[in-house]
């Protein structure tokens, strides 16, 4: 064996052992594969056209996923519990089309709906304010009002599970940190706060003949009472790119026997509307995927989150809720089937997906790219993205140089001629100008923020203001025409009323400090 061959075995080698080593494997048995190939679909905030969701579960069931996991919250066709309903609802008649055409196809559809934690879209109605743990912070349901939580859900479950013939049923449960928030629950365990609570729940859902699914990272924190969740129960140990135990020890739950799914992330923090973290996410698939298969993990989920599932809220007279805010969105999942279709690549593969090569050969098959077309198309995911504050980017990159590197980017990205899917392509075109023009406008903020501003500046910043607001609208009319198919009637405009305000408002601001 030559030199380089053996450095490489040593390696594989050691990364073996790592992955052996981090958490116990069940047993000596060869990788699984994925019984359940999943991808989950966020109607939250950024809703998708049901033409839009018809055509990505048939995209998807062309790739061998066999599930859709489906979050609607306020966008459930909700009829007794129609004060749950916003806007943008489905109606009845086009969720069961949905159901029926994945159905069709061969995917199964679960759906996924809270009772614990992220409940700020039931919680905020007085119809359901007496649940609340915090009578400000309402993401969360008291648990130890588990007799009056049942009412309610078991009507809530049953409407959800009236429309989903799976077997299966997600009741949520992640990021429940309000747990002993309230005078009662301060005196009890945490853990028998969270696993008394769940298996009331499963209770409710075994009543309607389905298998109850939630996410494990609040049961890995509190583990001491684990033992006494229901033995069906499913757990989805979700990791966006950090190491196996960041909740706790997995090993508590895979000594149980239980029956455990993964699921990773092509949206999550800190992506928005101006960021994406690309590589982050191509290492997730690279590195979790396996992992999960040597530990016997019997699903996979790819999760796609358009926001961070916190809000804000605009109150009147005491804790009376008027409104409330998605905190940070992110560009919608239209601009990314690069990673859709990288996922479902790595979860139909017992081999780790190598991203540069697979970005390589995805611009050369997928937009007819040349060869150094396809290098200059990988050039784009590898540029850093990261979030800027205070005249640097996180790792301390000066803000001026960060938009030089984008501009560099532009200027060699643009030369690019797709021949094939171009209307696709003109995505990561946006997404980079996106970019440019926030940085643009952190750039005047930095000035502005700085100790050394003063109101003589103020002239000159608006007028340079001005023109990044100009170039804004220029972006907002093309995220309209890329998303107009896409999204439900409205949607496009809010996302861009939303990126651009902070910047309006310090027009507003400047322009009165200047005369103008």
């Amino acid at each position: 064996m030559n030199h380089t061959l053996r450095s490489i075995y040593k390696s594989l080698l050691l990364v073996s052992v790592f992955l052996c080593l981090c958490v116990p494997a069940r047993s000596a048995a060869p990788p699984s594969d994925f019984k359940v190939r999943a991808f989950y679909l966020d109607c939250r905030t950024q809703v998708m056209t049901v033409s839009a969701i018809k055509e990505l579960a048939s995209d998807l069931s062309k790739k061998e996923i066999n599930t859709l996991l489906i979050e609607y919250e306020a966008t459930f066709p909700f009829q007794k519990h129609a004060t749950l309903c916003n806007q943008l609802a489905f109606s009845r008649s086009e969720v069961q089309d949905i159901v029926s055409y994945c159905t069709s196809l061969g995917i199964e559809v679960i759906p996924l709906q809270n009772c614990f934690g992220h409940c700020e879209y039931i919680l905020r109605h007085d119809r359901y304010a007496h649940l609340r743990e915090d009578s400000k912070e309402v993401s969360q349901v008291c648990p130890l009002k588990i007799e009056e939580a049942k009412k309610v859900f078991r009507e809530i479950f049953r409407e959800v599970a009236e429309l989903h013939p799976s077997p299966y049923f997600h009741i949520g449960a992640d990021e429940t940190y309000l747990l002993g928030s309230c005078a009662q629950c301060s005196q009890v365990n945490k853990s028998r706060l969270f696993v008394d609570y769940i298996k009331a729940m499963c209770e409710v859902v075994k009543e309607m003949g389905k298998k109850p699914i939630i996410w494990a990272d609040i049961i890995l924190m509190h583990p001491e009472a684990v033992q006494e969740l229901p033995k069906d129960l499913i757990y989805v140990d979700w990791n966006y790119g950090w190491e196996p135990d960041r909740f706790g020890k997995l090993d508590n739950l895979l000594k149980l026997g239980v029956k455990m799914w993964g699921a990773a992330s092509l949206r999550s923090a800190p992506d928005n509307t101006y960021l994406t973290q690309w590589m982050k996410h191509f290492n997730n698939l690279a590195t979790f995927l396996p992992f999960a298969r040597a530990h016997g993990y019997e699903g996979m989920i790819e999760t796609s989150w358009s926001t961070s599932g916190t809000y804000g809220f605009h109150y009147d007279n005491g804790w009376e809720i008027i409104s409330m805010q998605p905190i940070r969105q992110v560009y919608p999942m239209s601009g990314f089937q690069l990673l859709i279709d990288a996922y479902c690549k790595a979860v139909n593969s017992s081999e780790a997906i190598h991203a540069e090569t697979f970005i390589k050969e995805y611009a050369q098959q997928r937009y007819g790219l040349s060869e150094d077309e396809a290098q200059t198309f990988l050039n784009y995911f590898l540029l850093p993205q990261e979030l800027v504050r205070h005249g640097k980017d996180a790792k301390g990159k000066p803000i001026e140089q960060v938009i030089q590197e984008c501009e560099e980017l532009k200027s060699s990205f643009n030369k690019i001629v797709p021949r094939k899917q171009g209307g696709e392509f003109e995505h990561y075109r946006l997404m980079l100008d996106l970019r440019i023009n926030y940085l643009q406008y952190k750039e005047v903020e930095f000035t502005y923020e700085s100790s050394k501003y003063d109101v003589s500046q103020a002239s000159g910043l608006a007028t340079q203001l001005k023109k990044i607001i100009g170039e804004a609208g220029k972006l907002d009319k093309r995220f309209i025409k890329l998303n107009k198919d896409y999204l439900k009637p409205g949607q496009a405009e809010e996302i861009n009323a939303l990126r651009n305000e902070k910047m309006n408002e310090l027009y507003r601001t400047l322009s009165r400090q200047a005369g103008l």
